[in-house]
């Protein structure tokens, strides 16, 4: 098993997703691809370590990276303040100036895009052709992009959706225009179900899913850390392959602090955390959510194959809450980490 520090935290087993990011990225630009998953499962880290330890070391790769969950998008001007900029005379886009979250722009092509006299995404690909005719491959990736949503570019030709543009952009790029490949991170698999409902979308994108670890790999990972055989799988048993709360469990068997007592208290307050959500809702949609719940501890996902546009909606509340998994994909429903699952267990315990 493959362990490595990375960003000074472990960076535990991902051969398999590198290798085949790294192949896809070095291909000719044909789709967008979507990297999706569960809270926590490492995709901004995979990416990231992809970036600083494999296409930043090729001469050949030119890489933006617009991690938008840094930053509150709440108009196209703060959209294009935070990510874009103008370069004077003489300045290069690769100076010090200019980093990998933000591209720069001609001095006075900048002030037409922000005069709005030119269209931002035209003169994007006009400098993407350059630098492609330069034998440059080019990569954008973007992280968490339904940030973009509810953003809106007003001109003289009416109101249009900021998102919907970018996704118009991000299809020229590949399937088009074959310039950039596009690199589409979110979390939010309720925004990723729209994409795959959406023909055009779906025809023109590859969905990767970055999920927890195995167990295998936690169980590999914590006999390194010094676990013994029953610490494992009281870690296993209470947080699955999440990787950040693994960590947390790390840090309290360094400490020499009680883990069972550490477990049981993150139980419990995922416990109290769907209870306070559940408030919200009628006595049916509570005796429904028992019944996911349920599905869930006993087969390990509730199948959503079959359920109708008001159970679905109810189930997307709970995904964008981040208690639940929703994979359109997959159609299932699981816990968005596995303590949530315990949770539940308490919640069936008192009813």
């Amino acid at each position: 098993m493959r362990i490595e520090t990375y960003r000074r935290a472990p960076f535990i087993d991902r051969e398999e997703e590198i290798e085949f990011l790294v192949d896809w990225l070095s291909e000719i630009p044909q789709k967008i691809l979507w990297v999706y998953g569960p809270k926590s499962s490492g995709k901004t880290t995979l990416i990231s370590y992809v970036i600083d330890n494999y296409l930043l070391k090729e001469k050949e790769y030119w890489v933006k990276y617009f991690n938008l969950r840094e930053t509150l998008i709440v108009s196209y001007e703060n959209f294009l303040d935070t990510f874009f900029m103008g370069m004077e005379k003489g300045e290069s886009e690769r100076g010090a100036k200019i980093g990998i979250n933000v591209f720069g722009f001609k001095s006075e092509v900048w002030k037409k895009i922000k005069a709005r006299e030119i269209n931002l995404f035209k003169a994007f690909i006009e400098e993407l052709e350059k630098i492609v005719e330069k034998r440059k491959k080019c990569v954008i990736i973007v992280d968490e992009i339904q940030k973009l949503r509810d953003v809106y570019i007003e001109n003289g030709n009416g109101t249009r959706e900021l998102l919907k543009e970018f996704l118009n952009f991000c299809v020229s790029l590949t399937k088009e225009r074959h310039l950039s490949h596009v690199v589409i991170l979110t979390s939010n698999t309720v925004f990723i179900e729209r994409i795959y409902n959406d023909a055009r979308m779906k025809e023109t994108s590859r969905f990767m899913k970055i999920d927890h670890l195995r167990k295998n790999q936690v169980e590999e990972w914590l006999s390194i850390e010094g676990f013994n055989k029953e610490e494992i799988e009281l870690v296993w048993e209470y947080y699955g392959g999440n990787i950040s709360r693994i960590l947390e469990a790390i840090r309290v068997k360094k400490k020499g602090n009680d883990l069972r007592e550490f477990l049981e208290r993150d139980k419990w307050l995922a416990y109290t955390e769907i209870v306070d959500y559940l408030i919200d809702f009628s006595e049916e949609k509570k005796k429904y959510f028992n019944e996911i719940a349920r599905d869930i501890i006993e087969k390990g996902y509730y199948s959503i194959e079959k359920i109708n546009r008001e159970q679905k909606e109810f189930l997307q509340k709970w995904a964008e809450k981040e208690i639940l998994f929703y994979d359109p994909l997959e159609l299932k429903v699981t816990g968005n980490s596995r303590i949530y699952e315990k949770g539940m267990e308490i919640l069936l315990g008192k009813n």
